[in-house]
């Protein structure tokens, strides 16, 4: 959820991320295929090609002369929500939130994204833990539930992965009432996901 993003996002920029502005998209990806214009291009490294039933939201890259992206999708129609502080945001049945954070060594993206998975094991209910490959990039899997009566969402699925000096953390969740399945709509969206050529 949006709250455990902000979570994210201040932890990384304590961390001094290193970045230069957004860069252009690049001309191939990992696997040799032309980056697609069409693509929602994140940092200038990764490539979502938006899967059928998701919406591209937000690609907000504020952040990014710190080294920090971030964007989301949705699947289904907005509605309203308050929250206890009273503020008040759209939630849809299910929402990505995708973040990605650049720094100066490989060595700094893993301790960085050790960290976000504690913070993930502290923040939800934990019931699975994995590792899989999505379209060659490895990544750890996390299924949970929120113990929380305020929160909008009941369930998620995430992943956590390094590319390059890259850390990422995708974050699927779904409402009460949405039946898709957390951990499989999120495999599908990761399989949708294009690496920039090193």
């Amino acid at each position: 959820m949006k709250k455990w993003m902000v979570l994210l996002i201040a932890a990384a920029l304590s961390l001094g991320l290193a970045g230069c502005g957004t860069p252009p998209p690049p001309e191939k990806d990992a696997g040799g295929m032309d980056w697609d214009e069409n693509w929602v291009t994140v940092g200038g490294i990764v490539g979502v090609d938006t899967p059928d039933g998701m919406d591209h939201r937000e690609n907000n890259e504020a952040l990014a002369a710190n080294g920090m992206y971030y964007a989301t999708w949705s699947i289904g129609e907005g509605r309203s929500y308050t929250n206890e502080d009273g503020d008040e945001a759209q939630v849809y049945d299910a929402q990505v939130y995708f973040l990605l954070g650049g720094y100066k060594s490989v060595e700094e993206a893993q301790n960085t994204l050790a960290q976000w998975k504690d913070m993930a094991r502290q923040q939800y209910m934990v019931e699975q833990t994995g590792s899989e490959t999505h379209n060659g990039q490895d990544f750890t899997i996390i299924t949970y539930s929120f113990d929380s009566e305020t929160n909008p969402y009941a369930r998620g699925a995430s992943a956590f992965g390094v590319y390059r000096n890259y850390a990422i953390s995708v974050e699927l969740t779904c409402q009460e009432g949405y039946d898709g399945d957390a951990a499989q709509l999120l495999s599908r969206f990761l399989d949708n996901c294009h690496y920039a050529m090193p």
